[in-house]
């Protein structure tokens, strides 16, 4: 950015053969061929005004270079005396960090992964490394930069890596891009499906246990008719006995009965309150 920047306004301004080095400074003195040389005699040489035009342009573009550094590239570069040492001395350090930047980039594309990230973020992070290396001067190829992306993703995606690497034809990074997009989107939908078949299994198994071990059967294996979730047998008559009674004082009679069951609990022999009409339960 930096480049383009200084160079668009170095070249707007007609200054830009300053910091090229084409622009050949002129004699800081003119001499005059025709006077006559005679012995003894010393004439002072006169100021070239070219050279004071060029000085004075050099020094503006020099000024701005340094004006447009970052203090760490200023403090390395101070000694520059011209605007085209100024320049080479840049360029010699930024291609020094580029490579850097370039070889440490290229590390983070073979060693990038998909990970927990969805598909759009990390197509965002691989193509911000392919314009860190275009931006570099190392532009990535559609092809080298496929060959990354597919390399980071992980083994739920083995059999569309398997296909996208037998295929004849190249693919461009926006197919690619679409492609799996669409294989990430079948992928959670199909996983959605198993997890709810998943789930309604479950609460079935967890139905019928509930339904077995809330209804004790009892004869021949069928549920027996009760009042109050509890169940009897003939009358309060359980494994062919007869149940113990009184009465209570009040016209009811408390009848302690074998072979009542109690279809929360399961427990037998449940002591009632026999009232006409009403059974009460406790």
């Amino acid at each position: 950015m930096w480049h383009a920047t200084v160079t668009s306004a170095l070249k707007g301004t007609r200054l830009f053969a300053y910091v090229q080095g084409t622009a050949v400074p002129p004699s800081p003195f003119l001499t005059d061929p025709s006077a006559s040389a005679t012995a003894g005699s010393k004439e002072e040489p006169k100021p070239n005004t070219a050279y004071e035009k060029w000085e004075s342009e050099d020094q503006i573009v020099l000024s701005y270079l340094f004006n447009s550094l970052s203090k760490e590239i200023f403090g390395q570069v101070t000694t520059a005396k011209t605007a085209a040492e100024l320049w080479a001395a840049i360029q010699a350090l930024h291609a020094s960090q580029s490579r850097a930047h370039v070889m440490s980039t290229r590390l983070a594309l073979t060693t990038a992964s998909k990970g927990a990230s969805n598909m759009a973020e990390y197509f965002v992070k691989m193509k911000g490394l392919a314009d860190d290396m275009a931006s570099a001067g190392k532009k990535l190829e559609d092809e080298e930069l496929v060959s990354f992306i597919l390399a980071g993703l992980g083994d739920d995606f083995e059999s569309i890596v398997t296909a996208m690497a037998s295929r004849v034809e190249p693919i461009s990074v926006n197919e690619l891009y679409a492609q799996l997009i669409a294989f990430e989107q079948r992928k959670e939908i199909s996983n959605g499906a198993n997890q709810s078949s998943a789930n309604l299994v479950a609460k079935g198994g967890r139905a019928g246990n509930s339904s077995n071990s809330n209804h004790p059967r009892g004869n021949g294996g069928r549920p027996d008719s009760g009042y109050g979730g509890f169940r009897r047998n003939n009358g309060g008559r359980g494994n062919g006995g007869r149940g113990n009674g009184g009465n209570t004082g009040d016209g009811s009679r408390s009848t302690f009965l074998q072979g009542v069951f109690c279809q929360l609990c399961g427990k037998e022999s449940v002591i009632v309150l026999c009232i006409p009409q009403f059974v009460i339960f406790n």
